[in-house]
């Protein structure tokens, strides 16, 4: 048996015909309702609310009046992964917070002028002054400096939220991180123990029914589930929400948070589309109104060193669902309706893969997943944070560091292909699934060496405490690092981008840090430089950013985009979704490994003969096995409709929960959509200049 296309058929007979449920478009269209249903009144009061429960940040975080302005950056972890990784993330924001009061209190001291005495110790302090005065503000002046207000930064100050279905999230991070419950930073918990007391039982469907009820079901105005969801969705650009960058952190493989971020995500797209409407009712926009927002999703995918098991169907119907959703998108997006939306604007992979080959031998079994679970939400952590800080970009370092713009001229970088990653460009260079690659520099060794770490397989620096590489392997790990290693003796990346996650990525953002401007030399930039343009020859977009300051060492962050579908990994869960999930009779493998390779392969895509092998509605067999029969599962989805009618009586009409489980199951159009979007994608090439 083939470990990529595992057999279930023996559930097949078992399977419940699946109920016909809503159209997608129709509960899509209650939800968009539901949200334009709250005014305009009652969602900014309940930000207020909410933003009055959040620690507020010295100086420019409270208005004259006294309210607090609400960060740039929300970041939202969802699921017990994704709130572990969002815990790490807010403890490396406060050590770097305490390093950036540190150093600005090292800057003040050296500028302070020596006590003088004698006739000219007037004029002498003066020009002490005037030269104090004229010295270029660094970045952590800007951001904790005696005029924060003048020039407000939020970067490293971002709004950090805990969400999850199991009971015991609050005591767990009170626990565990009291210092995060203290009012150290803007950290705050999602309870979302009112809609589903206990987890979701790793059943992604789970966590999307619940999500679609939290959304669904009135929010009462004195709930916390009322102040959040008001940050998180219904205030989706509307002035006085300023957070226009969101990272949605989960685990595709788990049920809470692979379940319930997507419905999220595609909710606060929506309020946005709502939110348009109602500030430009004659068409024309107002000054104060900010439509930019950029929401990435980050998805820790299960490793696939084993056979395929539920894990690998729930990342494969994150996938399904989130490809679809992007392929309606491009092809179909329609002005007057605002619809159909993605569930983010990009999705960010990072494989258990590569973090289990990066720890080798070194641990013992009983300790090897717990440090691989920790090192990989670290990883994810400390990318989060060097995307926070390169927000800080050219028009800043303009004031704050003169030397930015004559390295990025001398490396070869037009001032078009730099950016400060505000959200408009985010959303621009950030398209479809990503991956990231990183570095960081602890010797002399140039950038040429530097840039290969940066996309080699992972290691491990156990003397720096330091996870390095690309987050999600382009082809097999033997193959691959054989094929870096060949690269490493020729000193050349050429090799690489004849694989496709980087020759057919559509963009790439390069993110170079260095403690302080002067240990950076120009040509590590001019490196960096000439390596993208050799490694990817079809991306459209190329950006760059020099981050100078807020960093201990040298490092190097990729950020690819569009071509992260195109991985193992990836493919790896979604093969097996389909197989397994999707499939009316999965017994003939290799039928459907022949089916699924051509439908991919050929020039033209034609999913007829797929179509023919497909339900019309996903199959849960594969995950409910733990259940141990049917009848278990039945019993499960009647008590969710059961509670789905107690939230929401006003809608619920002789007896009839105001939507069923089997309305949010994916749909073989869901997978199909999916599939071209991963064949256009394969397909592309970029444009030939004229």
């Amino acid at each position: 048996m083939n470990a990529t296309e595992p057999n279930h058929s023996q559930f097949v007979s078992e399977a419940e015909p699946p109920t016909s449920g809503k159209p997608d478009e129709l509960l899509s269209a209650e939800i968009t309702n539901a949200i334009t249903q709250i005014p305009v009144e009652d969602i900014l009061q309940r930000l207020k609310a909410f933003s009055r429960s959040l620690k507020p940040r010295t100086g420019s975080s409270r208005k004259d009046n006294g309210e607090v302005t609400l960060p740039t950056v929300g970041i939202i972890g969802m699921g017990r992964c994704g709130t572990n990784i969002a815990i790490d993330l807010a403890n490396l924001v406060y050590e770097q917070r305490k390093i950036g009061l540190k150093e600005l209190s090292r800057r003040g001291r050296t500028a302070t002028t020596p006590k003088l005495s004698g006739a000219n110790s007037s004029e002498s302090a003066q020009a002490g002054s005037r030269k104090k005065s004229a010295a270029p503000r660094s970045f952590w002046e800007r951001l904790f400096g005696a005029r924060p207000g003048r020039d407000p930064v939020f970067l490293v100050d971002p709004v950090i939220l805990a969400a999850d279905l199991d009971g015991d999230t609050t005591q767990r991070i009170k626990v565990a991180n009291p210092m995060l419950t203290q009012g150290a930073l803007r950290f705050g918990i999602t309870e979302l123990d009112w809609l589903n007391r206990g987890g979701a039982g790793n059943i992604p469907v789970v966590g999307h029914y619940i999500a679609t009820l939290a959304l669904l079901a009135e929010a009462k105005p004195e709930t916390p589930w009322a102040r959040h969801r008001s940050y998180l969705v219904d205030s989706s650009g509307l002035p006085a929400n300023a957070s226009r960058l969101f990272f949605f952190l989960f685990s595709a493989g788990g049920g809470s948070g692979s379940g319930m971020a997507p419905v999220f995500g595609q909710a606060q797209q929506r309020a946005r589309m709502i939110n348009v409407k109602r500030q430009r009712p004659s068409g024309q926009s107002t000054p104060a109104y900010a439509e930019a927002l950029c929401s990435v999703g980050v998805a820790v995918l299960p490793d696939i060193l084993g056979a395929a098991h539920s894990q690998h169907y729930n990342a494969g119907r994150l996938l399904c669902k989130f490809l679809a959703t992007v392929n309606r998108f491009e092809q179909d997006f329609d002005p007057a309706s605002g619809t159909p939306l993605p569930t983010f604007s990009c999705l960010l992979l990072v494989s258990n893969t590569v973090v289990h080959h990066a720890l080798g031998e070194r641990f013992s079994a009983d300790v090897y997943a717990v440090k691989a679970e920790q090192l990989a939400n670290k990883y994810v952590a400390r990318q989060l944070f060097n995307l926070l800080t390169a927000q800080a970009l050219v028009e800043d370092y303009r004031i704050t560091d003169p030397k930015v713009i004559p390295a990025m001229n001398a490396a070869g970088i037009s001032l078009d292909d730099t950016t400060k990653l505000d959200i408009n460009d985010l959303e621009n260079s950030l398209s479809g699934t990503a991956v990231i690659g990183y570095s960081e520099q602890f010797g002399n060794e140039d950038f040429g060496q530097l840039f290969l770490r940066a996309v080699a397989p992972a290691s491990y620096n156990s003397d720096n405490e330091v996870f390095e590489g690309i987050s999600l392997l382009p082809t097999k790990y033997e193959e691959y690092q054989v094929t870096v290693e060949e690269c490493r003796k020729n000193d050349s990346i050429e090799r690489l981008r004849e694989l496709p996650l980087f020759g057919k990525a559509l963009s790439v953002v390069a993110i170079v840090a260095a403690p302080r401007s002067e240990v950076f030399e120009q040509r590590n930039l001019r490196k960096v430089h000439e390596n993208i343009e050799l490694l990817f020859p079809n991306a459209t977009i190329k950006r760059y950013a020099l981050i100078l300051g807020a960093s201990e060492n040298c490092s190097l962050t990729l950020i690819i985009s569009g071509s992260a579908c195109l991985a193992p990994d990836a493919m790896f869960a979604i093969r097996n979704y389909i197989f397994g999930c999707m499939l009316a009779d999965n017994r003939n493998e290799e039928q459907f490994t022949r089916v699924f390779s051509e439908l991919l392969s050929r020039p033209q895509f034609d999913p007829g003969e797929l179509l023919a092998m497909m339900r019309d509605k996903e199959s849960l067999d594969p995950v409910i096995v733990g259940m141990g029969s049917q009848g278990g599962w039945r019993r499960r989805k009647q008590e969710l409709e059961l509670r789905a009618q107690s939230l929401n009586p006003r809608h619920v009409a002789n007896g009839t929960p105001p939507v069923k489980v089997e309305d949010v199951l994916l749909s073989k159009q869901d997978v199909v959509d999916a599939l071209e979007y991963i064949h256009r994608v394969n397909s592309f090439r970029r444009p030939a200049t004229v």
